[in-house]
């Protein structure tokens, strides 16, 4: 395998400027409060999500007016880096009491950043909205008030009040498909809608709507191809993956290079569908790209383990469970090789885990844990047969 199978994320934010506020700020805590608080940022760090839940929902009953126990609570909810919070309500709970608590301090700016992103992806655009207005009144660097202005057009986008200018390219009907913004952003009314809710059945809606505003818009055809997938719907999702590539070969010069995404999402979709050619395909295609992306790693590895190679798999999986315990799909693919090596004990411990993860009520992997937990039950039946 190309890479070994290591968590390149880091959360940049909190392990240097965040992690130096709440050092400081914990010294005057009392010395249990200051022991959970940095015991929580330090699970944090290391990707320890629920671990860190613990430490400092444990640390905001010891400390109710600690700012930097609920900012680091509210970011351990969210999980900046993730594609699933474990509770964006709970996250937005703790965050918002951590603004409250420091209005005016960077312990409350870090907060109000992280509570704006929170809003903005669950679709509560007011409060995103007036959460980056609010940004905007102590934000002096200009990189950054570019960013917020654009997001604040988005959201315009996204609601209707957007006001068009001349510089806004807009198709037949009238529709606003590009120049959001001081960033010019490509985008429209519905890929907005789609990029601001955890709703598959809303993604496929709104971005297959954003492709009818604007087909050339290629992140549409990857982001419906990946709710499809998500969904089940493996070989309708693979239709998109294809239409994206085609269209960002189309509108991108050679020079730019591929578009590894498509390549990433269908490789996993073939071996859902049991077709390891065509998986093998994209590997091909993806080891031709430099740049590192976690999941073609992963999808590699399930690659790996789906042509007879589990034993092979083990290693780097365990690997990075130890820097990822959380992972959902490492878990659930570290079951699927020790079950292929005949470690059926440790594919029920670990796939028991996987499930165990999933946080209630979760979009992206709710349609997995009716056919997770079936097989979860027949590991078990046949680890117990064997005593």
């Amino acid at each position: 395998m190309r890479h070994a199978l290591t968590n390149s994320c880091t959360w940049v934010r909190l392990s240097v400027t965040g992690m130096a506020v709440v050092l400081v700020a914990s010294t005057a805590l009392a010395q249990d409060a200051t022991t959970a608080i940095s015991e929580g940022a330090t699970a944090l760090e290391n990707r320890r999500f629920r671990d860190a839940v613990a430490s400092l929902e444990t640390a905001t009953r010891l400390s109710r007016e600690a700012p930097d126990a609920y900012y680091l609570l509210g970011a351990a909810y969210w999980g900046e880096d993730r594609s699933y919070p474990i509770s964006a309500d709970k996250a937005i709970a703790a965050l918002r009491r951590a603004v409250e608590l420091d209005p005016d301090g960077a312990m409350g700016q870090l907060a109000l950043e992280h509570l704006a992103t929170v809003y903005l992806r669950n679709e509560r655009m007011p409060e995103a909205r007036r959460a980056y207005q609010q940004l905007l009144a102590r934000e002096t660097r200009e990189q950054m008030v570019m960013i917020y202005l654009t997001r604040i057009d988005e959201i315009d986008l996204d609601t209707g009040r957007y006001v068009p200018t001349a510089e806004n390219p807009r198709n037949a009907l009238g529709e606003v498909t590009g120049g959001v913004g001081p960033l010019r952003m490509h985008t429209n009314q519905y890929f907005e809608k789609g990029r601001h809710t955890w709703d598959l059945v809303k993604h496929v809606n709104y971005f297959t709507r954003a492709i009818e505003a604007d087909p050339t818009l290629f992140q549409a055809y990857n982001n419906l191809g990946v709710a499809l997938m998500h969904l089940g719907r493996c070989r309708e999702a693979v239709v998109q993956f294809d239409r994206a590539q085609q269209m960002w070969n189309t509108l991108q010069p050679p020079s730019v290079g591929p578009y590894p995404d498509p390549h990433v999402w269908r490789l996993r979709c073939y071996i859902e569908l049991g077709d390891l050619e065509k998986a093998a395909v994209d590997y091909e295609a993806l080891k031709t790209i430099d740049e590192y992306n976690f999941f073609a790693t992963l999808y590699t590895i399930r690659l790996a383990i789906a042509a007879g190679q589990a034993e092979d798999a083990i290693a780097p999986l365990e690997q990075a469970l130890s820097e990822d315990p959380d992972n959902i799909e490492v878990l659930q693919t570290l079951g699927q090789a020790y079950a292929a090596v005949g470690r059926i004990d440790d594919a029920a411990r670990v796939l028991s885990d996987a499930l165990a993860a999933i946080p209630d009520g979760s979009q992206f992997f709710r349609h997995l844990v009716a056919p997770w937990t079936r097989q979860l039950e027949l590991w078990q039946e046949a680890g117990g047969s064997r005593n």
